[in-house]
């Protein structure tokens, strides 16, 4: 699942940088925000999501590596599946919102 998240990640910023000329000079990026302007920034912005993904990534690998050694090894294989699941979910979900956005505004 690793590999997943991975490729998951590499996607991203393939379709950031393949859709770069096509994109507008403002994308609506910030949905939590009001309707209009406020919703809008610089299609730079888009390297936030697989910024996120790679920043989710580490955190939970930093947090496996903690705790892996307080644990017998039954429930750090339970804990290990658990936060790789996550990655996975996580790197998925940001896939799918940024090619949504991308798809949105060309």
């Amino acid at each position: 699942m690793k590999n997943l998240t991975f490729g998951f990640f590499l996607a991203q910023l393939i379709s950031i940088l393949f859709f770069w000329r096509k994109l507008p000079p403002e994308i609506p990026l910030f949905y939590s925000r009001p309707w209009g302007k406020e919703q809008l920034a610089k299609p730079l912005f888009l390297f936030l999501l697989p910024g996120l993904t790679l920043v989710i990534f580490l955190i939970n690998f930093a947090f496996l590596v903690l705790v892996k050694t307080r644990l017998e090894e039954k429930d750090a294989s339970l804990l290990k599946k658990i936060i790789e699941t996550t990655n996975f979910a996580f790197s998925l979900f940001c896939l799918i919102t940024l090619l949504k956005i991308i798809l949105l505004v060309i």
